[in-house]
Protein backbone atom coordinates (compact mmCIF):
# COMPACT_ATOMS: atom_id res chain seq x y z
CA UNK A 1 0.00 0.00 0.00
CA UNK A 2 1.68 3.36 -1.20
CA UNK A 3 1.49 6.28 0.79
CA UNK A 4 -1.42 7.94 -0.85
CA UNK A 5 -3.57 4.69 -0.54
CA UNK A 6 -3.07 4.40 3.23
CA UNK A 7 -3.65 8.29 3.70
CA UNK A 8 -6.85 7.63 2.24
CA UNK A 9 -8.07 4.96 5.11
CA UNK A 10 -7.02 7.76 7.32
CA UNK A 11 -9.32 9.87 6.06
CA UNK A 12 -11.89 8.07 6.16
CA UNK A 13 -10.50 6.92 9.88
CA UNK A 14 -10.69 10.74 11.29
CA UNK A 15 -14.20 10.96 9.41
CA UNK A 16 -15.47 8.39 11.66
CA UNK A 17 -13.70 9.56 14.92
CA UNK A 18 -14.22 13.25 14.77
CA UNK A 19 -15.10 13.23 18.70
CA UNK A 20 -13.15 10.98 19.56
CA UNK A 21 -10.00 12.74 18.28
CA UNK A 22 -11.02 15.86 19.53
CA UNK A 23 -11.81 14.28 23.21
CA UNK A 24 -8.41 12.36 22.81
CA UNK A 25 -6.72 15.88 22.11
CA UNK A 26 -8.19 18.30 24.65
CA UNK A 27 -7.35 15.17 27.36
CA UNK A 28 -3.51 15.68 25.94
CA UNK A 29 -3.54 18.57 26.20
CA UNK A 30 -3.57 19.69 30.01
CA UNK A 31 -1.76 22.29 31.45
CA UNK A 32 2.04 21.20 32.64
CA UNK A 33 4.62 23.69 35.13
CA UNK A 34 6.72 25.99 32.94
CA UNK A 35 9.73 26.95 33.32
CA UNK A 36 11.03 30.73 33.19
CA UNK A 37 11.29 31.91 29.68
CA UNK A 38 14.50 33.15 27.54
CA UNK A 39 14.05 36.63 27.60
CA UNK A 40 17.47 37.23 25.10
CA UNK A 41 18.11 34.81 22.71
CA UNK A 42 19.82 31.54 23.85
CA UNK A 43 23.26 31.52 23.95
CA UNK A 44 23.46 28.63 20.56
CA UNK A 45 21.61 31.37 18.46
CA UNK A 46 23.62 34.10 19.65
CA UNK A 47 26.75 32.28 18.43
CA UNK A 48 25.29 32.19 15.27
CA UNK A 49 24.16 35.52 14.37
CA UNK A 50 20.32 34.00 14.80
CA UNK A 51 17.25 35.62 15.53
CA UNK A 52 14.93 34.07 17.86
CA UNK A 53 11.55 32.89 16.54
CA UNK A 54 8.86 31.27 16.87
CA UNK A 55 7.54 27.89 15.71
CA UNK A 56 3.78 26.59 14.96
CA UNK A 57 4.77 22.47 15.45
CA UNK A 58 3.49 19.46 16.15
CA UNK A 59 4.71 15.93 17.77
CA UNK A 60 4.22 12.86 17.97
CA UNK A 61 6.36 9.92 20.20
CA UNK A 62 7.86 8.27 23.02
CA UNK A 63 9.20 9.16 26.96
CA UNK A 64 11.61 12.24 25.15
CA UNK A 65 8.49 13.90 24.15
CA UNK A 66 6.44 13.00 27.04
CA UNK A 67 8.08 12.37 30.20
CA UNK A 68 7.44 14.07 34.24
CA UNK A 69 8.93 17.20 34.76
CA UNK A 70 10.42 18.75 31.77
CA UNK A 71 10.63 17.26 28.82
CA UNK A 72 12.20 18.35 25.71
CA UNK A 73 8.73 19.54 24.39
CA UNK A 74 8.25 21.44 27.27
CA UNK A 75 11.62 23.05 27.27
CA UNK A 76 11.06 23.62 23.47
CA UNK A 77 7.56 24.83 24.27
CA UNK A 78 7.94 27.19 27.37
CA UNK A 79 11.46 28.11 27.21
CA UNK A 80 12.15 28.67 23.68
CA UNK A 81 8.61 29.68 22.60
CA UNK A 82 7.40 27.64 20.28
CA UNK A 83 4.01 26.80 19.94
CA UNK A 84 3.25 22.87 19.86
CA UNK A 85 0.53 20.45 20.12
CA UNK A 86 2.37 17.41 21.45
CA UNK A 87 0.29 13.91 21.52
CA UNK A 88 3.70 12.04 22.46
CA UNK A 89 2.91 9.16 24.96
CA UNK A 90 5.20 7.73 27.34
CA UNK A 91 6.98 4.17 26.22
CA UNK A 92 5.04 4.12 23.09
CA UNK A 93 7.49 1.80 20.67
CA UNK A 94 7.48 2.66 16.82
CA UNK A 95 5.25 0.28 15.98
CA UNK A 96 2.96 1.89 18.38
CA UNK A 97 3.63 5.26 16.65
CA UNK A 98 3.31 4.50 12.92
CA UNK A 99 0.66 1.18 12.81
CA UNK A 100 -0.72 1.11 16.34
CA UNK A 101 -4.13 2.46 18.44
CA UNK A 102 -3.54 5.18 20.95
CA UNK A 103 -0.53 2.86 23.45
CA UNK A 104 -0.95 3.14 27.04
CA UNK A 105 0.71 6.00 28.73
CA UNK A 106 3.73 5.55 30.91
CA UNK A 107 1.21 4.27 34.08
CA UNK A 108 0.02 1.54 31.76
CA UNK A 109 -3.74 3.44 31.57
CA UNK A 110 -5.61 2.81 28.47
CA UNK A 111 -6.00 6.14 26.95
CA UNK A 112 -8.32 5.37 23.68
CA UNK A 113 -9.24 1.63 21.92
CA UNK A 114 -9.79 2.57 18.49
CA UNK A 115 -8.10 5.34 17.17
CA UNK A 116 -4.73 5.05 15.45
CA UNK A 117 -1.69 7.15 15.82
CA UNK A 118 -1.78 7.47 12.37
CA UNK A 119 -5.18 9.16 12.48
CA UNK A 120 -4.30 11.58 15.43
CA UNK A 121 -1.72 12.76 13.65
CA UNK A 122 -2.75 13.41 10.22
CA UNK A 123 -5.65 14.94 12.21
CA UNK A 124 -3.79 17.58 13.76
CA UNK A 125 -1.71 18.23 11.08
CA UNK A 126 -4.77 19.08 8.98
CA UNK A 127 -6.15 21.02 11.56
CA UNK A 128 -3.07 23.13 13.19
CA UNK A 129 -1.17 23.43 9.36
CA UNK A 130 2.23 23.34 10.93
CA UNK A 131 5.50 24.75 9.91
CA UNK A 132 6.87 21.29 11.49
CA UNK A 133 6.53 17.55 13.03
CA UNK A 134 8.65 16.42 15.54
CA UNK A 135 8.63 12.70 16.00
CA UNK A 136 10.94 10.74 18.55
CA UNK A 137 10.41 6.74 18.08
CA UNK A 138 12.56 3.80 18.27
CA UNK A 139 14.18 3.68 21.75
CA UNK A 140 11.31 1.22 23.50
CA UNK A 141 11.85 -0.97 20.57
CA UNK A 142 14.97 -2.55 21.49
CA UNK A 143 15.11 -1.82 25.39
CA UNK A 144 13.23 -3.75 27.97
CA UNK A 145 13.13 -7.41 27.37
CA UNK A 146 13.31 -7.28 23.83
CA UNK A 147 17.22 -6.14 24.61
CA UNK A 148 18.07 -9.55 25.67
CA UNK A 149 17.83 -11.03 22.08
CA UNK A 150 20.09 -8.54 21.02
CA UNK A 151 23.37 -8.88 23.08
CA UNK A 152 25.51 -12.24 22.58
CA UNK A 153 26.66 -13.79 26.31
CA UNK A 154 30.42 -12.27 27.64
CA UNK A 155 31.40 -15.77 27.98
CA UNK A 156 30.06 -17.34 24.36
CA UNK A 157 33.22 -15.28 22.74
CA UNK A 158 30.78 -13.43 20.40
CA UNK A 159 30.97 -9.95 19.46
CA UNK A 160 28.32 -7.21 20.66
CA UNK A 161 25.75 -6.34 20.09
CA UNK A 162 24.16 -9.54 17.91
CA UNK A 163 24.91 -7.79 14.58
CA UNK A 164 22.20 -10.06 12.59
CA UNK A 165 19.37 -9.37 15.06
CA UNK A 166 20.49 -5.41 15.05
CA UNK A 167 20.41 -5.31 11.17
CA UNK A 168 17.00 -6.86 11.31
CA UNK A 169 15.65 -4.31 13.57
CA UNK A 170 17.47 -0.92 12.65
CA UNK A 171 17.98 -1.35 8.72
CA UNK A 172 14.81 -3.10 8.43
CA UNK A 173 11.95 -2.48 10.83
CA UNK A 174 13.35 0.79 11.72
CA UNK A 175 13.80 2.17 8.07
CA UNK A 176 10.17 0.63 6.80
CA UNK A 177 8.56 2.20 9.54
CA UNK A 178 10.31 5.61 9.25
CA UNK A 179 9.64 5.46 5.80
CA UNK A 180 5.95 4.77 5.99
CA UNK A 181 5.40 7.51 8.68
CA UNK A 182 6.82 9.93 6.83
CA UNK A 183 5.54 9.13 3.73
CA UNK A 184 2.21 9.31 5.32
CA UNK A 185 3.13 12.95 6.26
CA UNK A 186 4.71 14.30 3.44
CA UNK A 187 1.68 12.88 1.36
CA UNK A 188 -0.47 14.64 3.72
CA UNK A 189 1.36 18.25 3.65
CA UNK A 190 1.40 17.99 -0.08
CA UNK A 191 -2.15 17.33 -0.72
CA UNK A 192 -3.17 20.29 1.66
CA UNK A 193 -0.37 22.80 0.02
CA UNK A 194 1.52 22.95 2.69
CA UNK A 195 5.10 22.30 0.60
CA UNK A 196 7.02 24.23 3.34
CA UNK A 197 6.26 21.81 6.14
CA UNK A 198 9.15 19.93 7.24
CA UNK A 199 9.82 16.64 9.35
CA UNK A 200 12.66 16.42 12.44
CA UNK A 201 13.88 13.02 13.63
CA UNK A 202 16.29 12.37 16.15
CA UNK A 203 18.04 8.95 17.39
CA UNK A 204 18.47 9.84 20.90
CA UNK A 205 21.79 10.20 22.80
CA UNK A 206 23.80 7.76 24.63
CA UNK A 207 22.55 6.46 28.14
CA UNK A 208 24.20 5.00 30.76
CA UNK A 209 22.59 1.32 31.47
CA UNK A 210 22.97 1.61 35.13
CA UNK A 211 19.98 -0.31 36.60
CA UNK A 212 18.36 2.80 37.35
CA UNK A 213 14.85 2.94 36.40
CA UNK A 214 12.07 5.55 36.97
CA UNK A 215 11.75 6.57 40.25
CA UNK A 216 13.89 5.37 43.32
CA UNK A 217 11.80 2.66 43.93
CA UNK A 218 12.11 1.36 39.73
CA UNK A 219 8.44 2.26 39.31
CA UNK A 220 9.27 1.46 35.07
CA UNK A 221 12.46 -0.25 34.29
CA UNK A 222 15.45 -0.68 33.90
CA UNK A 223 15.82 -1.53 30.66
CA UNK A 224 18.67 -2.80 30.65
CA UNK A 225 19.99 -3.88 33.25
CA UNK A 226 18.28 -7.56 33.97
CA UNK A 227 19.64 -8.45 30.25
CA UNK A 228 22.95 -7.66 30.60
CA UNK A 229 23.23 -9.37 33.90
CA UNK A 230 21.59 -12.25 32.52
CA UNK A 231 23.92 -12.08 29.59
CA UNK A 232 26.91 -11.86 32.06
CA UNK A 233 27.97 -8.04 31.95
CA UNK A 234 27.48 -7.67 35.61
CA UNK A 235 27.30 -3.93 37.49
CA UNK A 236 28.05 -3.19 40.75
CA UNK A 237 28.81 0.61 41.34
CA UNK A 238 30.70 0.00 44.69
CA UNK A 239 32.87 -2.58 43.51
CA UNK A 240 36.41 -1.83 42.15
CA UNK A 241 35.15 -2.53 38.48
CA UNK A 242 32.78 -0.33 38.18
CA UNK A 243 33.83 1.85 35.77
CA UNK A 244 34.92 -0.65 33.30
CA UNK A 245 31.41 -2.88 33.95
CA UNK A 246 29.19 0.27 33.17
CA UNK A 247 31.84 1.06 29.93
CA UNK A 248 31.75 -2.59 28.97
CA UNK A 249 27.58 -2.03 29.07
CA UNK A 250 27.63 1.42 27.56
CA UNK A 251 29.41 0.65 24.51
CA UNK A 252 27.08 -1.77 23.60
CA UNK A 253 24.10 0.29 24.16
CA UNK A 254 26.25 3.19 22.29
CA UNK A 255 26.46 0.72 18.81
CA UNK A 256 22.88 0.42 18.76
CA UNK A 257 22.06 4.08 19.15
CA UNK A 258 24.91 4.60 16.50
CA UNK A 259 23.75 2.31 14.56
CA UNK A 260 19.77 3.82 14.84
CA UNK A 261 21.45 7.27 14.33
CA UNK A 262 23.45 6.17 10.87
CA UNK A 263 20.13 4.65 9.53
CA UNK A 264 17.97 8.31 9.95
CA UNK A 265 20.94 9.99 8.53
CA UNK A 266 20.67 8.12 5.68
CA UNK A 267 17.17 7.92 5.16
CA UNK A 268 16.75 11.93 4.76
CA UNK A 269 18.59 11.64 2.04
CA UNK A 270 16.27 9.77 -0.21
CA UNK A 271 14.90 11.58 -3.09
CA UNK A 272 11.66 11.50 -1.29
CA UNK A 273 12.88 13.10 1.59
CA UNK A 274 15.96 15.75 0.60
CA UNK A 275 15.26 18.47 2.18
CA UNK A 276 11.82 18.23 3.50
CA UNK A 277 12.81 15.78 6.66
CA UNK A 278 16.25 16.90 8.97
CA UNK A 279 17.48 14.19 11.11
CA UNK A 280 19.18 15.94 14.12
CA UNK A 281 22.26 14.50 15.51
CA UNK A 282 21.94 14.72 19.32
CA UNK A 283 24.99 12.15 20.57
CA UNK A 284 27.74 13.49 22.55
CA UNK A 285 25.52 16.24 24.42
CA UNK A 286 24.91 14.56 27.72
CA UNK A 287 28.48 12.80 27.72
CA UNK A 288 28.61 12.66 31.88
CA UNK A 289 26.80 10.18 33.77
CA UNK A 290 25.58 12.95 36.01
CA UNK A 291 23.18 14.09 33.47
CA UNK A 292 21.29 10.95 33.27
CA UNK A 293 18.26 10.33 35.68
CA UNK A 294 18.01 6.08 34.73
CA UNK A 295 19.05 4.18 31.77
CA UNK A 296 16.78 5.65 29.50
CA UNK A 297 15.76 9.27 30.19
CA UNK A 298 18.16 12.54 30.91
CA UNK A 299 17.42 14.70 33.94
CA UNK A 300 15.42 17.53 33.04
CA UNK A 301 18.76 20.05 32.57
CA UNK A 302 20.12 17.03 30.12
CA UNK A 303 16.60 17.63 28.45
CA UNK A 304 16.88 21.37 28.65
CA UNK A 305 20.42 20.81 27.11
CA UNK A 306 19.09 18.96 24.03
CA UNK A 307 16.09 21.01 23.08
CA UNK A 308 18.25 24.15 22.77
CA UNK A 309 20.22 21.74 20.08
CA UNK A 310 16.80 20.96 18.60
CA UNK A 311 15.65 25.04 18.63
CA UNK A 312 19.59 25.66 16.46
CA UNK A 313 18.37 23.03 13.99
CA UNK A 314 14.81 24.32 13.31
CA UNK A 315 15.79 28.20 12.82
CA UNK A 316 18.25 26.87 10.25
CA UNK A 317 16.00 24.67 8.23
CA UNK A 318 12.63 26.26 8.44
CA UNK A 319 11.61 29.40 6.75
Amino acid sequence: MNANERLAEIEAEIKGSAQRLKTLHDERTVAQSRPEPLTTAHPLLAAESIKPRSFCLVAQGDSWFDYPGQDLINWLRDRHGHQIDNIAVAGSTLNDIVYGKVPKNWLGIPQSHDTSRSAELINLIAKKRPDGVLLSGGGNDIAGPEFFTFVNNALSGLGNPNKEVLDGVVAETFTKAYTDLLGLILEKAHQMGMLKMKVFVHGYDHPFPDGRGFTAFNFVGPWFHDSFNKKNYPYDPSGPDAAAQLKARRDIVAAFIDSFNIMLAKLVTEPQFTGRVHYMNLRDTLPSHADWANELHPKQDGFRKLAAKIDVVLHKELP
